[in-house]
């Protein structure tokens, strides 16, 4: 029964992220708070022009946290460029399982970012309810869980193209959080046993959306 439940968590993740990027290829421009600064600008929507020369740039990967979590992003114009990227964690009704849609630019040459949320959502269990924003890398959480825990925490996320040229990955660094995340039961797909996320970037030729 375990097994099967496990599978149909997957199985459920893997739904919703395919969903998640059809919305990214087919949403309209979106404003997104903290576009406008310098450097690593932050994308004010999905990308949607074709593959360049060099082609797309695709992750996607499942990991078991646990949860069971599903990761899939693109940039239609390669490593440098404007990127979506999602997450989705799978679960039981009493486990918080969070979903991330997350956008940013590797502008120029820059090899890291401050992304922003479009949409961070955690459906509440019986005993637990969690908010979360993120804008230009400053990620805020709000939480309550029963009978008498409530905390409030602000931290940062970070995003840095790592590796090499020929096996590039995306990096992402979450800090300030952990205190609070462990207090209301939060698995962050992000610092998972305390270390950042690595996902490896995919070269192709062609990708739905761009």
């Amino acid at each position: 029964m375990c097994l099967i439940s496990r599978r149909r968590a997957a199985a459920g993740a893997i739904a919703a992220v395919a969903l998640l990027a059809a919305a990214c290829g087919s949403s309209k421009s979106r404003t997104t708070p903290g576009s406008g600064t310098t450097g690593a600008s932050i994308a004010t929507k999905p990308p949607r022009q074709k593959c360049g020369s060099s082609g797309c740039a695709v992750v996607r990967t499942v990991r078991s946290l646990p949860p069971t979590t599903v990761f899939y992003g693109a940039s239609c114009s390669g490593i440098h460029g404007s990127w979506f990227f999602n997450t989705v964690a799978g679960g039981g009704r009493e486990t918080l399982r969070p979903s991330y849609h997350l956008q940013w630019s590797f502008a120029g040459s820059s090899t890291s970012a401050r992304p922003s949320a479009l949409t961070i959502d955690v459906p509440p269990t019986k005993s637990t309810a969690v908010t979360m924003t993120l804008s230009n890398g400053t990620m805020k959480l709000k939480g309550v869980r029963k009978p008498n825990t409530a905390v409030t925490a602000t931290g940062t996320l970070t995003v840095k193209l790592s590796g090499s040229a020929s096996s590039p990955s995306l990096t992402f660094t979450e800090t300030g959080l952990s205190g609070a995340q462990h207090q209301l039961g939060l698995v962050s797909p992000f610092s998972a046993g305390g270390h950042p996320l690595v996902v490896p970037i995919q070269h192709v030729k062609s990708l739905a959306g761009c």
